[in-house]
């Protein structure tokens, strides 16, 4: 499968919203660790072709919007963990999304058929609305403050994926294809993670990907309703290092601490007699 084709499979997936589990050299098994999907149908993704100028310093500029008109700004978006350990608190959370990208400057695609859009460097954020309650192992919970990072990133030499003249593509930033990329997070460690990938679609473009390309030879501008996913080579750790045991949860251990006291005299007593 060549390098292109290989994206074009993987943004197949991230449409139909299929899990992706990316394959990659050895015996590296990246897997889908967190989602999102736009909370509505209004345009939240913009990409704006920088022009011809010879003082441009970009191509184009990439970033998510409040709504289809607007300039850069955070996106309403749902927001769910796939790790066991996360899940049954956060799924489908409301989240805002924070994209700000650039095309580098002198990024040119071919006119026709298939696009491989290159050189698309960024940063992201997920970040509550609202506080987040968690209970880990031993009675352990702990409560993420509204405006807590589910997820963020920084990434380089990611693409943009689709056909020309067509209404749906995908983005990708992948460690396993030589992107330089790196996620933080308030909930999750990344500190034994090898690989990193970031997947996401884009739909309902408007306008469709341009047959006439932007004057610089990059894409024309366009506007999208963006979802996807986040995956890694392990799944990163829950960090419950931070939790401490909340009020009731201590009361809760207490008792139990004195239930087992009460039993071990129980004990005592009855091998005295």
């Amino acid at each position: 499968m060549s390098k292109i084709s290989g994206r074009y499979f993987l943004a197949a997936a991230v449409l139909a919203g299929t899990t992706l589990v990316a394959t990659a050299p050895a015996a590296a098994v990246v897997q889908t660790f967190a989602t999102f999907s736009a909370s509505t149908l209004a345009k939240n993704y913009r990409l704006v072709n920088s022009g011809n100028s010879a003082h441009r310093t970009e191509d184009a500029t990439v970033y998510t919007t409040s709504t289809g008109n607007s300039g850069p700004g955070a996106a309403k978006v749902k927001f769910s963990y796939l790790i066991p350990a996360l899940a049954p608190f956060v799924t489908d959370v409301d989240a805002l999304y924070t994209l700000n990208g650039t095309i580098a400057k002198n990024s040119p695609i071919a006119a026709i058929g298939p696009f491989d859009q290159t050189g698309f460097s960024g940063t992201f954020s997920f970040l509550t609305t609202t506080a987040i309650t968690v209970s880990g192992p031993g009675f352990i919970t702990h409560t993420y403050a509204a405006g807590s990072n589910l997820l963020s990133g920084v990434f380089s030499g990611g693409t943009i994926v689709g056909n020309i003249g067509g209404t749906s593509g995908a983005s990708f930033a992948s460690g396993l294809s030589g992107t330089t990329i790196s996620f933080t997070s308030d909930f999750l460690d990344f500190s034994h993670v090898n690989s990193l990938d970031r997947a996401t679609s884009l739909t309902a473009t408007r306008a469709p990907f341009s047959k006439h390309l932007g004057a610089n030879g990059a894409l024309s501008s366009f506007r999208a309703v963006t979802g996807g996913q986040f995956s890694s080579d392990p799944v990163p750790i829950v960090n419950f290092t931070a939790a401490v045991p909340e009020p009731a949860s201590w009361a809760l251990m207490m008792v139990g601490f004195g239930l087992v006291g009460v039993s071990v005299r129980r004990r005592q007593r009855s091998v005295v007699a």
